[in-house]
């Protein structure tokens, strides 16, 4: 018996996007110019307006995508609430696939970038610290990004397979490889590896997608401040309480190089 397709979404139009990254326009000088100043300050301006549409549209579809799915989306609702038409939206990214995976891309790859950035230097708890409070940074300022994640995986949209090979495979590549580096895991059954990886991405996205609950059942804010720095901080406790040997490991790598 066929398994109907999953609906997610509601129909209800989006408010136009205020983002809080937009990209600033230098005004140009009273002052009278020449005319190669004055081209040269005008090429300027039209790419910092261009880079602040594409921050704008992107912005826009990583909320709608949180709410409706790629399936459940249409690239008018973005466009709306981008505050583009059509035509510019699909000047920047020519299909609804091209866009989610520019999303996508913008979202995850810079947290496999900062492992990797990790892996290379020194492991002791101030080299922890600093790569777990750049991670939870980086998805506070795009909540949406985590529910649009946990959405996909729950509706088992068409696109999971690609997004688990394309962005999360290499995120989890480069956990599991910290994860076999060392000492830090010496007596632990390398089984149990996907297990902690999984743990540590339910702790960091799992905060962010699932803070409108977090919100309603214990009256505080996950997405402030101080609501992230507290999950920043349990992740570290955690880190360091499950493998207490972590400042050694770089060492031990050097000595066994």
């Amino acid at each position: 018996m066929p398994v109907p397709k999953r609906k997610v979404g509601s129909p209800s139009k989006l408010p136009p996007v205020r983002s809080s990254r937009t990209v600033r326009v230098q005004d140009a000088s009273n002052a009278p110019q020449g005319p190669m100043q004055s081209a040269k300050q005008e090429s300027v301006g039209k790419g910092s307006r261009s880079a602040a549409t594409e921050v704008r549209i992107l912005d826009a579809a990583e909320i709608v995508f949180a709410r409706r799915g790629l399936e459940g989306t249409r690239v008018r609702e973005i466009a709306e609430a981008a505050e583009v038409n059509g035509a510019t939206l699909y000047n920047y990214y020519p299909s609804k696939r091209a866009l989610y995976e520019a999303v996508l891309d913008r979202g995850v790859s810079p947290l496999t970038q900062l492992l990797s950035e990790y892996a290379k230097g020194p492991h002791e708890r101030a080299a922890t610290v600093k790569l777990v409070e750049a991670v939870m940074q980086h998805l506070q300022e795009r909540p949406h990004l985590s529910r649009l994640i946990y959405l996909e995986s729950i509706a088992e949209g068409e696109y999971l397979q690609q997004m688990a090979e394309k962005w999360f495979r290499p995120l989890t590549n480069q956990i599991l490889s910290e994860l076999r580096a060392g000492v830090v895991t010496a007596g632990i059954d390398e089984r149990m590896f996907p297990v902690f990886a999984a743990l540590f991405m339910h702790l960091s996205f799992g905060h962010f997608s699932l803070a409108p609950l977090l919100r309603a059942v214990f009256d505080y804010d996950p997405l402030s401040d101080s609501g992230v720095a507290q999950e920043t901080q349990l992740i570290v406790g955690l880190i360091h309480q499950m493998f207490p040997d972590l400042s050694n490991s770089q060492e031990v790598r050097q000595t066994q190089k």
